[in-house]
């Protein structure tokens, strides 16, 4: 009997503990309990995000980490940043209890909102198009298609790009890691968080270029656990200081230096170079001949024919005078392969013209024992 006892009080123990439905009460004290017994304040982050998170030796360095100091500084306590892999995994060590916030550049998740609450938003922003900066045919989302497209694993560019109809989609474990691939043309686009692509694509990834319209937008914030109401309203007091202090801009700028200038730059420059490329030419004709006993003035009047899918091109008469001679072509013949025809030479042959990022061109047509064309 008393051993009967001794089970049933043993097991309104376990109840108490565990819960009368066998479930594990939540044994996770309040942030204001774990910062004061810890004397700090445990921040996590992706330390993958430049200019906002990114590593500084065994430190944390950028816009995102001077917000979180700051947080730390208005409620009393030292911060100690814990550096972690993924964004999933920030979620799933805080709801651990083993950090008090994230902040890491995320986004406002909607779907995570039953367990996790966010501050009002720091920084306002989106997702871009990075592409390589020998093609030009993106130009939007719908241009994608057909494409292979990099994204990062835990960002809004993966749902995203998962919503599109016609994309192959490549995740990888960093936005960095993405433009990696993209710079050794591996995929053919990237997308992803615009203050990140922006800054990486002028500073780290040369071939690449970024469109400047934002193709969906999101909010960057703090998390915290959904509990925690009292840490939240403090975050918010920082944040909202912070932006009415004109301070966020301030970071915004320190941090993000010129880089939009540079890829705007180097975007535009690019466009430029590339409608220069696919610009009809002028072409001025040299003659020279090199040999033989032929007199160079039986060229006199006659002209040279261009063919080609683009059209049919005519030069003007050519004229001599020793044994050089010249013409042009009546109207600006755009780059391609064409039949070059020169009747009195009984010449004909293939010749492309170049697409030079340039409108005027020469060619020298050298006629001796090998004759040649050349263009410049």
């Amino acid at each position: 009997m008393r051993s009967v006892k001794y089970l049933i009080l043993m097991a309104i123990v376990v109840c108490t503990v565990v819960g009368c439905g066998g479930e594990k009460k939540d044994l996770i004290p309040p942030a204001a309990e774990s910062m004061a017994k810890n004397k700090a304040v445990r921040i996590l982050t992706f330390a993958v995000n430049a200019p906002f998170e990114f590593g500084d030796g065994t430190g944390v360095q950028g816009f995102g980490v001077d917000i979180g100091n700051e947080i730390a500084k208005d409620l009393g306590y030292e911060v100690r940043w814990i550096k972690l892999s993924g964004v999933n995994r920030m979620y799933e060590v805080m709801k651990e209890g083993q950090a008090e916030l994230i902040l890491s550049s995320v986004a406002i998740d909607p779907a995570r909102e039953t367990e996790f609450a966010y501050s009002i938003p720091y920084y306002e922003t989106g997702d871009v198009i990075a592409y390589q900066r020998s093609e030009f045919d993106i130009t939007d989302l719908a241009g994608l298609s057909g494409k292979t497209v990099g994204v990062a694993e835990g960002h809004p560019g993966e749902a995203l790009m998962a919503a599109q109809t016609g994309v192959t989609i490549k995740p990888y474990p960093t936005l960095d890691d993405a433009l990696g691939a993209l710079n050794r043309t591996e995929v053919d686009a990237v997308v992803g968080d615009e203050p990140f692509i922006t800054y990486s694509s002028a500073q780290s990834y040369p071939n690449t270029n970024v469109l400047p319209t934002l193709v969906n937008k999101y909010s960057y914030a703090v998390a915290v656990l959904k509990s925690e109401t009292e840490l939240l309203a403090k975050i918010n007091a920082t944040i909202e200081r912070m932006k009415s202090a004109g301070r966020l801009a301030e970071l915004e700028a320190q941090w993000m230096g010129d880089a939009r200038e540079q890829a705007g730059k180097r975007a535009e420059g690019d466009r430029k170079t590339d409608e220069a490329k696919r610009a009809p030419k002028t072409i001025n004709v040299n003659i020279n001949k090199l040999s033989g006993d032929w007199k160079m003035d039986r060229l006199d009047g006659f002209k040279f024919v261009l063919e080609g899918a683009s059209g049919r091109y005519e030069s003007t008469p050519i004229l001599t005078e020793g044994n050089h001679g010249s013409c042009r072509f009546e109207r600006p013949v755009p780059p391609g392969e064409y039949r070059l025809n020169i009747s009195i030479l009984r010449l004909v042959t293939t010749v492309p013209v170049p697409n030079y990022p340039k409108t005027s061109l020469t060619m020298d047509l050298n006629i001796g024992r090998d004759t040649t064309i050349r263009f410049r």
